[in-house]
């Protein structure tokens, strides 16, 4: 948890400091975003299966034994 919390600690700080890497980020976001508005509604079921893939795998492998 301690290494998660500085890990975006870090790269928040780094993107308050860097406003070209910040408005890069940002762009690639709203285009990311026209892209899922554009494909509607699959996209959105996509993007779901997806997140619902993603939580499955991260608690299957927290489950398992060492």
């Amino acid at each position: 948890m301690t290494r998660a919390l500085g890990i975006l600690g870090f790269s928040g700080g780094f993107l308050a400091i860097s406003p070209k890497l910040r408005e890069l980020l940002m762009d690639q976001f709203a285009f990311g975003v026209s892209a899922l508005e554009r494909h509607s509604p699959y996209s959105y079921v996509a993007l779901g299966a997806f997140l619902l893939a993603g939580c499955v795998f991260h608690l299957y492998r927290g489950a398992a034994p060492r």
